[in-house]
Order: C-alpha cells, then sequence, then structure tokens
C-alpha cells in the first residue's frame, strides 16, 4: 500500500510539472512598429521542434495567427496553406470567411477574427483559447510533408492578455 501511494505521489509531481512546463510555454511578446510606434502584444509559443504560432491583434482590429516553421532548410511549398486543426475539430486552410491565407516560404499567415466594439465572431480564437492542441499540416517545397503540433495550455489567460481582457468571443452571429 506504501509504494503504491509513493507512485501514486511521483506521477501526480510528473503530471503537475509537465502541466507547468506546457503552461509557461505560452508568452506576450511586444512588437514595435518601426514606422508607427505602435506597439502591438503578440501571444506566442515555439514548441519543441523550433516551430512558431503567433497570435496578434493588428492596428486595424484584425485578429491574426501566424504559423512559421523552423529554421532550417525546409521551405513550405509555394502558394500553400498549412492545414490547422483544434484537437479533433474542423481542419483548415483558409482564413476566416473562407479567404486564402498569406503564404510565403516560412510561414503562413490567416485573419481568424474582425473586432468591433470589443466582440469577435471567431470560431477558431474560441477553438484556439478551448482547445488542448492544435496540429499544423503542411507540404514543403521539397514535396514531402511534415506535421507539428502546439499546446493550447495556459493560451485562454495570453490570448486574452494579448488581444484585450474586455474583449467578448463569439461564436454564433447575434451572440
Amino acid at each position: 500500500m506504501k509504494r503504491k501511494l509513493i507512485l501514486f505521489l511521483i506521477l501526480l509531481n510528473v503530471s503537475l510539472l509537465a502541466q507547468l512546463q506546457a503552461q509557461t510555454q505560452w508568452n506576450i511578446m511586444a512588437h514595435t512598429d518601426t514606422d508607427s510606434g505602435l506597439q502591438t502584444l503578440v501571444a506566442t509559443i515555439e514548441n519543441e521542434e523550433g516551430y512558431k504560432l503567433e497570435i496578434y491583434r493588428d492596428a486595424n482590429d484584425v485578429i491574426r495567427s501566424r504559423f512559421n516553421i523552423r529554421n532550417s532548410y525546409d521551405l513550405i511549398a509555394v502558394k500553400q496553406c498549412p492545414t490547422s486543426q483544434v484537437d479533433e475539430r474542423v481542419l483548415s486552410n483558409r482564413s476566416i470567411n473562407d479567404a486564402p491565407c498569406i503564404s510565403q516560404p516560412r510561414w503562413a499567415e490567416y485573419v481568424i477574427g474582425y473586432i468591433t466594439d470589443d466582440k469577435v465572431l471567431s470560431l477558431p480564437l474560441h477553438n484556439l483559447m478551448n482547445g488542448n492542441v492544435i496540429y499544423y499540416r503542411f507540404l514543403l517545397k521539397n514535396g514531402s510533408y511534415a506535421e507539428t503540433s502546439f499546446s493550447l495550455y495556459g493560451s485562454k489567460e495570453i490570448l486574452n492578455t494579448a488581444l484585450g481582457k474586455n474583449l467578448v468571443i463569439t461564436t454564433k452571429p447575434g451572440q
């Protein structure tokens, strides 16, 4: 019985440590536009493979999500948008309103919401704030496929800070 209790406590500590590490992965970074001097808060996470995800509110109250591939010889295939999926929800490789992403060899950017009067209608943002993990699958320039993922543990608090504490997020029109 004593061994089981000790084993349980060890597993509990390992679990708590893993949660704390996952929680500390999400960070706030300040970005200052060199032309306008405007400062933007960016919610960011970098996974163990070196891939990076950034979510921010731009000067026009547009919420954007930018997926950056790691610093290596890999490049995203020309005019290809990586596919993302939160948990087991719907796959997507488009911005909201079915608009294409903006894709470059090292990154792809998606519009995930338009803010009006501190309100945003955005299922993708809701999923990022309430999901467990987001997966990205993408075609590389050399023709092979790659996949990576990011923990969403702790994302809600960081995203609220970066996008605005008073921001109301809805998933259906008229809410």
